[in-house]
């Protein structure tokens, strides 16, 4: 009867103490739900603007050359101009 008894008062005292710790990992895996959810959009979000950088630096890349290409052959029209001159 005493075991009993005991058993019973350490149960009840251990039953708010289990019931606030589910309570707590309950809370905890909303909380993580929520940044993983926030993380993955933020992930999203930089592949596109990594993206978009990338295609960004291509057509900047291609815009110097065109621009390289443009000096060229302005510097050799040149060329050709005082070439003509200086006969």
């Amino acid at each position: 009867m005493l075991l009993t008894l005991l058993c019973h008062i350490c149960y009840s005292q251990q039953v708010p103490d289990i019931q606030q710790a589910i309570k707590e990992l309950q809370e905890t895996a909303i909380v993580m739900s929520g940044i993983q959810s926030r993380q993955a959009e933020l992930l999203k979000q930089h592949g596109e603007w990594l993206h978009s950088h990338d295609l960004a630096m291509t057509q900047a890349r291609e815009r110097g050359r065109e621009t390289d290409e443009r000096i060229d052959k302005l510097v050799i029209a040149i060329g050709e101009l005082l070439r003509r001159d200086g006969k």
